[in-house]
């Protein structure tokens, strides 16, 4: 009973011995500990150092000499694993040049084919990260995702095609078909939708939404959210840190932002938008700003904006300006300037105005901020009121002179005893002005003077006649504007009233 009990006890031993090591195939591999070989020269090099590696298919970890915890499945899968360790390859050629890589999960024909010392790489699907050699911490999930990729380390890609020309780059992330595909060296990019940032080398970029960004890119810091966003139709993109937000809304220039497409018609919050200006990050304060001068020379219009033209002129596609134009059947009247007009304005008199944005290429254009035009307003309205002082001073000094010190009446109250100048009464838009006087017969010599806001004198006119009359002004002698016009009597000021002109 005895010695049946011992020979039981030996020949389950020796069945689990031969369940640890098992191997079949011509030339399969016999050594290691827990091994499996099934195939045609599978583990064929092993030694007695190797262990707990299963290869499943003809050549499958062939090569693999004293690399440990391996699993091959399929032909020539983990072919040229030396001392590689912890790999899984899964699919015809998987895995098939690693050679000392470690950690890394292949599932897919030529996953990750040719790989030699990388690691903690992640391939699930046909060629993904093909030609990774030493690159680490990838993950690659799709049809050739990360397909040309050799050292870049730290790149997820989720999606046929995703990052598929990516050979240096790190640290990129690409979710969507064909998201980031035309990389090659770019670092740092983010891409979340189909064929969103195919670029090639710019870094730091983020596209959400599909075909975001989608061009040839080599610019940095850009960002783009929504379908579309960021497109740049015109050529490569070589623009830096813009940013694009909504459908086929475009960049067209360095360092801008653009929110929503030629169709929008409201943007709007809670509050008001806000600008930086605190006085302790201000240098080289000056008092130069343009006031009255400036504000006189704009040409405030009424219009109408071609959107179709806008988006002609932008590079979008037919079909999408269709789309758009249902939205926009009836052109919205709307008032303001033309940017080339207050353009001209400022370099022909050299005013220091930032609210023009000229275009910084042949595919931007012109731009007003018209939140610029608040500092030139405050700085009229305080010369104005300047000078109404100033005119008050001299109306106080002529009613003195004239004995009316106490009187609160208008010099036109002292029409009797003195001279007097009215405000003409002329149609605005009369290509001739009527300025009404009264000039007593003692009066030797009277002149109506015309000048500027600023009291710089324009034009002198000799009145001859006396009592009841009327100076006559050509409107095509000015610009339209507003202007003083003043009554010299015998050298003395008489009275100043304001006068506009328009065209």
């Amino acid at each position: 009973m005895k010695k049946t009990l011992l020979f039981l006890l030996l020949m389950q031993g020796v069945f689990i011995s031969m369940q640890a090591q098992t191997h079949y195939g011509s030339s399969a591999g016999i050594l290691g500990g827990n091994h499996s070989y099934f195939g045609y020269y599978a583990g064929n090099a092993a030694t007695n150092s190797s262990y707990d590696n299963s290869f499943f298919g003809a050549n499958s970890g062939r090569n693999t000499t004293t690399g440990h915890s391996n699993t091959a499945i399929g032909t020539q899968t983990l072919y040229f694993n030396t001392t590689g360790h912890s790999n899984t390859a899964v699919g015809a050629y998987a895995l098939y040049f690693n050679t000392i890589g470690y950690y890394n999960t292949a599932s897919g024909r030529n996953a990750l084919y040719s790989n030699t010392s990388g690691y903690y790489n992640v391939a699930n699907g046909y060629a993904a990260l093909f030609s990774n050699t030493t690159g680490h911490e990838n993950t690659a999930v799709g049809s050739e995702a990360l397909r040309d990729n050799t050292t870049g380390n730290l790149n997820v890609a989720a999606g046929s095609r995703a990052l598929e020309n990516n050979t240096t780059g790190n640290e990129n992330t690409a979710t969507g078909v064909n998201a980031l595909s035309g990389n090659t060296t770019g670092n740092g990019n983010s891409a979340y939708g189909a064929d969103a940032l195919t670029i090639t080398d710019g870094s730091f970029n983020c596209a959400f939404g599909a075909l975001a960004l989608y061009t040839s890119c080599n610019g940095s810091y850009n960002t783009a959210f929504g379908a579309l966003a960021g497109l740049n139709l015109l050529g490569t993109f070589y623009h830096n840190n813009a940013t694009a937000l909504g459908y086929y809304t475009l960049i067209t220039a360095s360092n801008q932002v653009r929110i929503g497409n030629s169709s929008v018609t409201s943007i709007g919050g809670q509050v008001a938008w806000t600008s930086l200006s605190d006085g302790r990050f201000k240098r080289n304060v000056k008092k130069d700003v343009a006031g009255l001068d400036f504000i006189n020379q704009l040409n405030p219009v009424s219009y109408t904006l071609d959107k179709d033209a806008i988006d002609k002129f932008l590079g979008i596609p037919d079909s999408v300006r269709i789309e758009n134009m249902a939205a926009r059947k009836t052109p919205r009247q709307q008032i303001g300037f033309v940017a080339q007009e207050v353009e001209a304005i400022v370099k022909k008199s050299g005013y220091v105005f930032s609210g023009v944005e000229a275009p910084q290429n042949e595919s931007d254009p012109y731009t007003i901020r018209y939140d610029e035009f608040v500092v030139p307003l405050v700085k009229a309205v305080q010369e104005l009121t300047a000078y109404s002082k100033d005119q008050q001073k001299e109306i106080g000094e002529l009613k003195r002179q004239l004995g009316n010190d106490n009187s609160t009446a208008f010099l036109s109250d002292i029409r009797p005893t003195g001279a007097v100048l009215f405000q003409d009464d002329s149609n605005p838009g009369a290509s001739s002005i009527q300025i009404p006087i009264a000039l007593p017969e003692g009066i030797r010599q009277a002149n109506v003077v015309i000048s500027t806001l600023k009291g710089k004198p324009l034009k002198h006119i000799l009145v001859n006649e006396r009592g009841d009359t009327t100076v006559k002004i050509s409107v095509n002698e000015f610009s339209p504007g507003m202007y003083l016009y003043a009554l010299i009597a015998d050298g003395k000021v008489v009275d100043t009233k304001r006068l506009i002109l328009t065209k």
